[in-house]
């Protein structure tokens, strides 16, 4: 019997030894799960009609004359939105802006701009805020600096005057960064013809960085940098059409690749067309006319001077044999 007792005060004595609370086994078994992050959106209040601004700012540089320290009449548009509820038939929201500053942001100078058009109406659908810069009213202005106008949209009345509206502390803001240079921008004869060959891939614009834009068949315009040379965009020589191209921010642009009918040189080729740079989105430089020479499958047109730039727009198309053009691809380099 003493030998029994003996061997369960030992077995006794082991459990009691492996089970102490200080044991890494008890430890896991003692520490809280974690916790599982419940991620949730906050509710979307949609009986309120909210008024403002998407995109809420726009980027700017503007050209000052290094002699006459003037700029060319240069004016702002911008018109709000009305998101959350939807106006119903009948329901006006009557609007207007006013100039906000704030001490993060440097303004620019009190007098160097006009609100031509402060008020509007939800009930006028063309209507736009307008705002305009003074051409004399910048000569002392520090250009190494950017510069911001700020205007805040306010609810002046509303029909019924009941209705259900809102705005929002950020995006009933509208901004306009504003920069300027005195470097003379090129223009008139900045073209030149190279062979694409000379252009090598890593050289091209990363086409995210663009879009495309035409009054002219423009649920085609995918194709023009879908890297297939069976997929085109065309034109029609006997309408005015444009293309226009956007860039996400400013970019220096050496030249454009339009890649061209492979299969059939003399037809539905590019005879001539205008070239167009602006490195504001205000004014438009005509950087030359492109005028065949000869039949090439990619027409590579060079700038002798690079060109920083917001858009570049092709005007003006010419037949070569055929009233209509085909573009298979366009790219930058």
């Amino acid at each position: 019997m003493k030998r029994i007792y003996l061997l369960g005060a030992l077995l006794t004595a082991v459990l009691a030894i492996s089970c102490t609370p200080d044991t890494k086994e008890l430890d896991v078994l003692k520490e809280p799960a974690p916790t599982v992050p419940q991620v949730s959106n906050p509710p979307v209040d949609l009986s309120k009609t909210l008024v403002i601004f998407s995109p809420n700012e726009t980027i700017e540089k503007i050209f000052r004359d290094p002699t006459s320290k003037t700029i060319s009449a240069t004016t702002f548009t911008f018109t709000p939105k009305f998101a959350k509820r939807a106006l119903q038939n009948g329901e006006v929201i009557n609007l207007k802006i006013e100039t906000e500053k704030v001490s993060y942001e440097r303004s620019l100078p009190e007098g160097s701009f006009t609100i031509e058009k402060a008020e509007l109406s939800s009930g006028t659908v063309s209507e736009t805020f307008k705002v305009t810069l003074k051409p004399y009213a910048f000569k002392d202005l520090d250009i190494t600096k950017e510069y911001t106008l700020r205007f805040r949209v306010k609810v002046t009345s509303t029909t019924p005057t009941d209705l259900p509206v809102a705005t929002s502390d950020q995006d009933s803001a509208y901004r306009i960064k504003i920069s300027f240079t005195e470097e003379e921008y090129p223009q008139g004869d900045n073209i030149e013809l190279i062979n694409a060959d000379t252009i090598d891939d890593d050289k091209k614009l990363d086409s995210n960085k663009y879009t495309f834009d035409s009054n002219y068949k423009s649920d085609r315009l995918g194709a023009l940098k879908d890297e297939n040379y069976n997929t085109n965009w065309w034109i029609n020589t006997e309408e005015e059409v444009y293309l226009k191209t956007t860039f996400t921010e400013e970019t220096t642009v050496r030249g454009v690749i339009i890649v061209q009918n492979q299969r059939w040189a003399e037809n539905k080729t590019i005879g001539g067309v205008d070239i167009y740079a602006t490195p504001d989105n205000i004014k438009e430089y005509l950087q030359g006319t492109y005028t065949r020479d000869e039949h090439r499958k990619k027409l590579c047109i060079k700038f002798k001077v690079p060109i920083k730039i917001r858009t570049l727009t092709f005007k003006n198309f010419k037949k070569y044999n055929n009233q209509y053009i085909d573009v298979y691809e366009v790219e930058f380099f």
